[in-house]
């Protein structure tokens, strides 16, 4: 029993204490950006703030969860785990409930759910055992880069109709740094990035909003009645918080000013109440833990664990640098919250989930019943 408790005690600790002290920061960040937005409405000052603790216990469960379950099991079932969040992309593109013009959610049982968030770690599983099992042939053009690349456009296609163009960037984002990692040859990635990116590019201008909001990211203080409005007040929070802020609790851009500051713009709330000394510890702890998912990639026993635990580390870096370059304006405002920081469902369950599972890869005695066949091209580029 003691010899079972010591096996399963040995994962990254300090991985999960830096996610923790994340965590009880966003409870006071979500706390002092909604209880003026929450008494407006008649409710208790602290009515999302519990919400919010009460999907940290989910988050908590699904974390125990991945960390105890062998990460085994999402080798063996990401076929039919993958089919069924695919199937969900759909219904919620037939059926979604629909705010602010985009159906991103599914409704079920009373609970709201988004499908692409689940999707992430669907797809992650499902291509890093598709890539772990090529062996030598992943220097093969039409094995190696088509046949994913066509999975990839049918996600991103999907997550794109929703319509969210910064998922479907993430997902795409991410399955490129797997490609690299697994083998892939780099011309044929270099190659093919201009015209994805030019893709990208037109599929991002096609939509009138999306139009809308590139004018309103290049010239803030022109189109503040018409999409700037949220990113003018984002560069005022972040410029009012100075060096050390104006404590927690203190801020005025939250009064009306900064729409939903506990959500989509936390940074800047985070900027404006801790200053730029605040911020720059929340971004040496995003840090670290992208450093220590590395780190459990380069050691994971499989090819399988090390690609999934590469998506899962690039997953959360590319959602703070998305959320972090809306924020500070250099990139069009998204939908992106912020790991950990932000008032959410689905992304803080799925983001404590990916960091159970990198836990869990962390063990040495997970993942040992996995099979791949020897393969010379995919063992030089490991992380």
């Amino acid at each position: 029993m003691n010899n079972r408790l010591s096996s399963i005690m040995k994962f990254d600790k300090s991985l999960l204490l830096a996610m923790i002290a994340l965590l009880a920061l966003g409870v006071f960040v979500i706390y002092s950006g909604s209880n003026f937005h929450a008494t407006e409405l008649g409710r208790p000052s602290y009515f999302y703030a519990l919400k919010h603790l009460r999907v940290i216990g989910l988050g908590f469960g699904g974390l125990a969860l991945a960390t105890l379950v062998d990460h085994k099991i999402f080798h063996r079932l990401s076929h039919p785990f993958f089919l069924a969040c695919l199937v969900a992309l759909v219904a919620v593109v037939v059926t979604g409930a629909v705010t602010k013009g985009a159906a991103r959610w599914l409704s079920i049982g009373g609970f709201s759910l988004q499908p692409s968030e689940l999707m992430k770690i669907a797809m992650f599983a499902y291509m890093s055992r598709r890539l772990s099992e090529l062996g030598d042939e992943i220097t093969n053009f039409k094995r190696g880069y088509v046949q994913p690349m066509v999975t990839l456009v049918i996600v991103c296609g999907l997550i794109l109709l929703q319509p969210n163009f910064s998922m479907a960037l993430l997902v795409g984002a991410t399955t490129y740094v797997l490609f690299f990692t697994a083998g892939v040859k780099l011309r044929i990635l270099l190659a093919s990035f201009i015209p994805v990116a030019v893709i990208a590019l037109v599929v991002g201008l096609t939509a009138s909003y999306r139009l809308k909001r590139l004018q309103a990211w290049l010239h803030p203080e022109e189109h503040i009645q018409d999409g700037g409005y949220q990113l003018y007040n984002a560069l005022i929070s972040l410029g009012h918080g100075g060096w050390f802020g104006t404590g927690i609790g203190q801020g005025t851009q939250k009064l009306g000013y900064l729409p939903e500051s506990y959500k989509d713009v936390a940074f800047s709330l985070l900027g404006e109440e801790l200053g730029f000394l605040g911020t720059t510890l929340v971004l040496v702890l995003f840090g670290f833990i992208i450093y220590r998912g590395f780190m459990i990639a380069r050691n994971a026993k499989s090819r399988f664990a090390k690609y999934f635990a590469v998506c899962l580390t690039s997953s959360l870096a590319f959602n703070v640098i998305f959320h972090v370059f809306v924020c500070t304006g250099l990139m069009p405002t998204t939908g992106q919250p912020m790991p950990f920081i932000s008032y959410g469902g689905t992304n803080l369950i799925v983001s404590m989930g990916s960091i159970g599972i990198l836990l869990n890869i962390s063990r040495s005695t997970t993942g040992q019943d996995i099979r791949e066949p020897r393969s010379r091209a995919q063992d030089v580029r490991i992380v």
